[in-house]
């Protein structure tokens, strides 16, 4: 029989491994994208207007969703049960009108006068001369967007402390220094196509995990069972107050005020793509938000 210290070699040389082959993926997507890239601003922060509609598509899901699904909802599904799939249905929502809405509009308008970013929209958008606009709008997108990345490394720096035994503040460092090569890179198509990857890696793991979790747990209506011996409320997805109810759908009104979604939408290559991409999109994340919520729910039973 293998000893302890043998299995725990073992396992940390798969990740090695498994970790060293996708370092590799995002190089070598961040130098081939570079020759694209490297051709000028609208290149480099846009794609040039040219991005296929399904790697937009998977690109604004993944990249609104990151760890805050793959932590967050899991954990919220974790304490609160079936009922954390209300955050999940408000941001559902919030995209599908934004991919139907908010993109074709973005996407026209923004190409009309040539605007790269969020506050070059809003200055043109509004004739703003004196650039008052551009100053509020970046100082709102760095006074929280620095916290919200600031969670995305922390996310990735549990993920390398769990998977390598490194402390937290060693992996959120590595996880910027990832981030930070292949951006800058191969600029806007390199993170897309980025995303694209993350994105099969993420529906494999969200879909695979709950399912031998709920089959280990003898089943769906087995984990309901033991969930439900545990607190009734689990099972209940009508069993939270008023104000938690409005904050948990409230979730999805981030992701139109989100400029790394937004600019997405900017990048399609045609205003009428965003059928497909809504189609897409829409698909994927009720998928990958209800996989979240029974990884949740099947943890709470199995350690609970």
């Amino acid at each position: 029989m293998e000893s302890t210290v043998e299995i725990s070699f073992q396992n940390n040389l798969w990740a090695i491994i498994s970790f060293s082959a996708y370092i590799i993926i995002l190089l070598v997507i961040g130098i081939w994208s570079s020759k694209f890239s490297s051709k000028g601003l609208n290149e480099f922060f846009l794609g040039g207007r040219q991005m296929n509609k399904f790697v937009v598509a998977l690109s604004a899901v993944v990249s609104g969703r990151s760890s805050w699904l793959l932590i967050g909802a899991t954990g919220m599904a974790f304490v609160y049960g079936i009922a954390a799939v209300w955050a999940v249905v408000g941001y559902i929502i919030a995209e599908l009108l934004m991919f139907i809405y908010m993109g074709p509009k973005l996407r026209k308008e923004t190409e009309k006068n040539n605007d790269l970013t969020i506050p070059d929209y809003f200055t043109s958008r509004f004739n703003d001369k004196t650039n008052l606009l551009r100053m509020i709008s970046v100082f709102i997108i760095l006074l929280f967007l620095v916290a919200y990345i600031s969670a995305q490394f922390v996310g990735g720096g549990k993920a390398f402390s769990a998977s390598f035994g490194v402390s937290q503040m060693t992996g959120i460092i590595i996880t910027a220094i990832i981030v930070l090569v292949y951006t800058l890179l191969g600029g806007f198509l390199a993170v897309s196509l980025t995303d694209v990857v993350q994105a099969f890696f993420m529906i494999f793991a969200l879909v695979v995990l709950p399912a031998i979790a709920i089959f280990d747990l003898g089943g769906f209506s087995s984990m309901i069972g033991k969930l439900s011996d545990i607190s009734p409320k689990l099972v209940d997805p009508f069993s939270l107050g008023v104000g938690a109810f409005a904050g948990f759908l409230g979730v999805g009104l981030g992701s139109p005020g989100n400029p790394h979604i937004l600019v997405r939408y900017m990048s399609i290559k045609k205003a009428e793509d965003f059928k497909f991409a809504a189609l897409i999109g829409t698909f994927w994340n009720v998928v990958m938000g209800w996989s979240a919520i029974y990884i949740g729910m099947a943890g709470r039973a199995l350690f609970i």
